[in-house]
């Protein structure tokens, strides 16, 4: 044999190793998956969620996943176990810990108290996995009501060591944007500190993503979300956001039965990542992801007429949406 043509096979290998290890899809997805108390077409959403993840043409190697609060949602995650094996539970669904090495926060036990929603799941092993709940919420909320707070997870691919945080931060309702802000900067310094507090090497990478609530119309509290992480974000909002009343018919389901414009289009779903530790060498961009089902049904809270900006429009009731988010993804590559 060629031991020319044998070294250079054998060196090619190991550069497609390493630069294939070196590279990291992430995805961020609120799904809606809300308690059955209300009627928002859930198990049919989330029957056809698994098959179009997997069938996207660049597939996430993690998803922070938001919005997991009922059983369709689990269902949904276990069909996706053959794509993901390795799953954190679901943030602040049992305060015993059960599940998770460590978790920290203000977890309730109450009846009254849902799960925050939050998981992760990931193509590759997961080697801790931690929870914390938020101190910081607004009492009066309907966050109040949940364990929301965030996942931790310390992944492994193909021996490079990536840090994973998923969260869904303090939401805003009823015009008190301001103090919700400040919530959600609490929250975000609690994400800091726990980050601090981890002593993670500065060489390895630290990913923050999920449902933030932060519209990016307000740059100002773009700047302050950054800020609060020490945190890179690269983006340029689309036409179509991660959150388009405009676009996608069950955002405009959501906008009108919580009577906010139907025309609402702004994105609140972000991917950050810490200017303190491992850096990547290309420069990624934030992409929203127009996720749909390949088939269309039929849900009767659709059907009728809507009002819309050129007058009344009818709608038959069959749509093909997975959310009323959409997903946003990124590609880093580290050396």
């Amino acid at each position: 044999m060629n031991r020319k043509k044998l070294f250079s096979g054998v060196a090619a290998l190991l550069l497609s190793v390493g630069a294939h290890a070196g590279e990291l899809n992430v995805m961020a997805y609120n799904i809606m998956q809300l308690s059955n108390l209300q009627d928002w077409d859930q198990a049919e959403r989330a029957a056809r969620l698994p098959t179009a993840i997997a069938d996207m043409d660049t597939q996430p190697d993690i998803i922070l996943v938001s919005e997991a609060f009922n059983a369709e949602a689990e269902q949904a995650m276990n069909q996706l176990a053959n794509l993901y094996p390795y799953q954190t539970p679901n943030v602040g669904q049992d305060c015993s810990g059960e599940g998770w090495d460590a978790l920290t926060g203000d977890c309730s036990n109450s009846p009254f108290v849902v799960r925050g929603g939050v998981t992760i799941i990931s193509k590759y092993p997961i080697l801790t996995q931690q929870a914390h709940i938020y101190n910081n919420s607004l009492r009066g909320s309907w966050d109040y009501q949940a364990n929301k707070g965030f996942a931790y997870a310390k992944i492994d691919k193909n021996g490079e060591i990536f840090h994973l945080i998923g969260t869904h931060l303090q939401a805003t309702h009823d015009g008190m944007s301001d103090e919700e802000h400040e919530v959600r900067l609490g929250q975000l310094g609690e994400i800091k500190q726990f980050i601090s507090n981890k002593d993670i090497p500065t060489d390895e990478p630290v990913i923050v993503g999920g449902d933030m609530n932060v519209e990016w119309s307000r740059q100002d509290e773009i700047k302050d979300m950054k800020a609060a992480l020490n945190g890179a974000l690269r983006f340029s909002e689309p036409e179509v956001t991660s959150f388009s009343a405009e676009h996608n018919w069950f955002t405009k389901a959501n906008a009108y039965h919580f009577e906010y414009d139907l025309n609402y289009n702004t994105t609140l779903d972000y991917i950050l990542w810490s200017r303190d530790h491992g850096k990547p060498v290309n420069q990624p961009q934030m992409q929203v992801v127009r996720l749909k089902a390949k088939d269309s049904w039929y849900w009767d809270y659709l059907e009728g007429e809507w009002p819309q900006e050129a007058g009344q429009t009818y709608h038959d009731g069959y749509y093909n949406e997975l959310s009323d988010h959409y997903p946003v993804m990124i590609q880093f590559k580290y050396q």
